[in-house]
């Protein structure tokens, strides 16, 4: 195998284990899960800890989240494209609370542009997500805020708050929504938290609800 395959086999399986076992996994667990001898890791990785913190870093890089986002097609209604990116954002979440409560984790890794993912293996990026000259210079996560915004780009007139808040609204339901003990245990769907933000929760008169089904074709103002 090649040693970038071995690398990326190996920080799945750690991640694998530590989502299904709920704490860090032990050399023998990997290998022994891999079909490797334990000391085929420390050929890989020089420690332990190397291992897990690369495997955290693969886990938080925003790439393979922002390649999905940009798969969802812009031709959809706007209410299947934002269900769409809930649930690519809410799978993201879960996972994320499971690996950091799995290993104990405070806060996320590396909050800044996430340049140590690119660095850590050809596994953490695609074609298009080589980082640009001047990255180091952009706010952290601003290709994934770039890449979401484009979903409801050319929806002004749907909505009553500029488009990017009403992304932001969704983020922070999915946040909150997703994480068991923030919601008591009554996690949202991706249908739930897009129908909140988009429609409320309180009962409209018929024309106000007639615009709501139909908030694609009519200004939110007519309200």
């Amino acid at each position: 195998m090649h040693p970038d395959d071995r690398r990326e086999s190996l920080i799945g399986v750690f991640l694998d284990l530590a989502h299904r076992e709920g704490r860090p996994p032990t050399t023998s667990e990997i290998a022994r899960e891999a079909g490797v001898a334990e000391g085929t890791i420390f050929r890989v990785f020089a420690t332990k800890d190397a291992l897990q913190d690369e495997a955290v870093q693969t886990a938080f890089c925003p790439a393979p989240v922002r390649r999905s986002i940009a798969a969802i097609g812009t031709d959809l209604p706007l209410r299947d494209r934002l269900v769409a990116f809930t649930t690519i954002m809410q799978r993201r979440f879960t996972e994320v609370f499971g690996l950091m409560g799995a290993l104990g984790l405070t806060e996320p890794p590396n909050r800044g542009p996430h340049l140590a993912c690119y660095a850590a293996g050809r596994h953490l990026r695609g074609a298009t997500d080589a980082p640009e000259t001047g990255a180091e210079d952009c706010e952290p996560h601003q290709p994934l805020l770039d890449t979401i915004h484009q979903l409801v780009l050319g929806e002004s007139d749907a909505f009553v708050v500029p488009a990017r808040d009403v992304v932001h609204r969704i983020r922070l339901l999915c946040f909150s929504g997703s994480h068991p003990g923030i919601a008591d245990g009554r996690t949202l769907t991706p249908e739930e938290i897009v129908d909140t933000v988009l429609y409320g929760v309180v009962a409209r008169p018929p024309t106000c609800s007639t615009h709501h089904a139909d908030h694609t074709q009519r200004k939110a103002s007519a309200c």
